[in-house]
């Protein structure tokens, strides 16, 4: 399986079931995503208006989703999101594939995307990456050049599967000190094997209400002097047998720099996509 023609054969796997009817129709996905809320809504909690919460999830999975297309073929969904720019391919190997690509004209995003084997069961896989208490686990921690993370955790739960948590992160000088506020949600379509995360940060806290969004402002922290990035991405997992799964990881960043330059982009890339790679080898 782990010859150059099995991880071909689990990408195009991947690829087909992103693209399946399932999650490409708009209907279809938010009755799977309503069902997958009202099941994971914790006991006596107030879970706002559940039609309205499933529609803006559903299309946030299918956005997603559009993110992760690889395969060069546009997604047949019909929750259109902004033109995408063409892959570049940084490695490529049997293990593992990087690749880059500028955001769409106008915006100050760069997307990164991963993809590879990961030794392990997809429940674990799945804890372990999104669980931010466990991030100083993992994540680079250097002091010169400085990139580590300052602060990590939870600071609400919104269901089973869905949660809020702050991460700061020192960064190599002159940038200063960046932190994003994370908005977390798992989706799960277990007919084909496959464990969706959704990150998202959130950048309007005024705007929060729990009708529409399913939590309120209640507990969240103001930014105060650190900078807060705008980051939108997460991982998909797919099993391939018990003890082991294929993942693909993509996320577009905004740092918050007017020139982001190529060292730092290629520095901090390489560093998270290594230590990442490593924590799915383990």
């Amino acid at each position: 399986m782990e010859t150059r023609k099995g991880i071909l054969e689990l990408r195009d796997r991947l690829d087909k079931t992103l693209a399946c009817s399932d999650l490409a129709d708009e209907g279809s996905l938010k009755s799977l995503v309503k069902n997958q809320i009202l099941e994971s809504s914790l006991p006596g909690s107030d879970q706002g208006n559940i039609d309205l919460i499933a529609e803006a999830r559903a299309k946030e999975v299918s956005n997603f989703l559009e993110m992760l297309d690889t395969s060069g073929n546009e997604r047949p969904s019909e929750i259109r999101g902004p033109q995408q720019k063409e892959w570049k391919v940084k490695q490529d190997t049997d293990q593992l594939r990087v690749m880059y690509r500028e955001g769409p004209d106008g915006t100050p995003f760069h997307t990164l995307l991963a993809e590879g084997f990961a030794d392990g069961p997809i429940d674990v896989c799945t804890c372990v990456s999104w669980e931010s208490g466990l991030y100083t686990k993992w994540f680079p921690q250097y002091n010169l050049p400085t990139f580590k993370i300052a602060q990590s955790g939870c600071l609400k739960k919104i269901r089973i599967g869905e949660e809020i948590s702050l991460i700061r992160v020192k960064v190599p000088w002159p940038v200063s000190e960046r932190e994003a506020l994370l908005h977390y949600f798992q989706f799960e379509y277990l007919k084909e094997d496959l464990v969706i995360v959704i990150m998202k940060t959130i950048s309007n806290l005024d705007n929060l209400s729990m009708q529409t969004h399913g939590f309120t402002i209640d507990g969240i922290p103001e930014a105060g002097d650190t900078i807060r990035m705008d980051v939108v991405g997460g991982f998909v997992l797919q099993r391939i047998t018990k003890e082991r799964s294929f993942f693909r990881a993509v996320a577009n960043m905004d740092i918050k720099l007017d020139f982001v330059p190529p060292w730092l982009i290629n520095f901090m890339s390489r560093q998270l996509i290594g230590s990442g790679h490593k924590l799915y080898q383990k």
